[in-house]
């Protein structure tokens, strides 16, 4: 069961402004490659972390035990440094949608408030002369 999916003009809309703003597409080839590599950091950081902690059991020499330390070092740092490109870009392109998105939200709300005729202000009742309400009611005086 197929359904055929007409765009609302809203929509269209939408996609013609954020062409004209000329905002980088987030599933560009650069971005996304920096996200792959961050992942690829991330995963060989923790192999290479998983792989050092038997290596530097597994023998007496202290020479063997400081290679497979440095590996593990190694390891933890491509860890982090993953961590934070796959954080990096992968935030960049969800908060660039999220502005995109808040403009978008935002331009349609001026419109509708500038389009849209303001409602008359409701009646006031008159102060006696010396007291203002300022637009306000003011409830009856308590009882003594």
């Amino acid at each position: 069961m197929t359904s055929s999916h007409v765009p609302s003009p809203r929509a269209e809309r939408f996609v013609r402004e954020l062409a004209e703003l000329r905002i980088p597409d987030p599933a560009s080839t650069r971005n996304a490659l920096w996200l792959r590599l961050g992942l690829l950091l991330m995963i060989a950081g923790l192999i290479l972390g998983a792989l050092a902690f038997p290596l530097a059991h597994a023998t007496d020499s202290s020479l063997g035990q400081g290679d497979a330390l440095a590996l593990g070092l190694g390891g933890v740092a491509a860890a982090v440094v993953g961590s934070a490109l796959f954080l990096r870009y992968s935030l960049t392109a969800f908060l660039r949608f999220w502005l995109v998105r808040q403009s978008f939200d935002l331009d349609l709300l001026g419109e509708r408030l500038t389009t849209e005729p303001l409602e008359p202000p409701a009646a006031t009742t008159h102060a006696p002369e010396g007291e203002t309400h300022h637009g306000t009611t003011h409830p009856a005086p308590a009882p003594r």
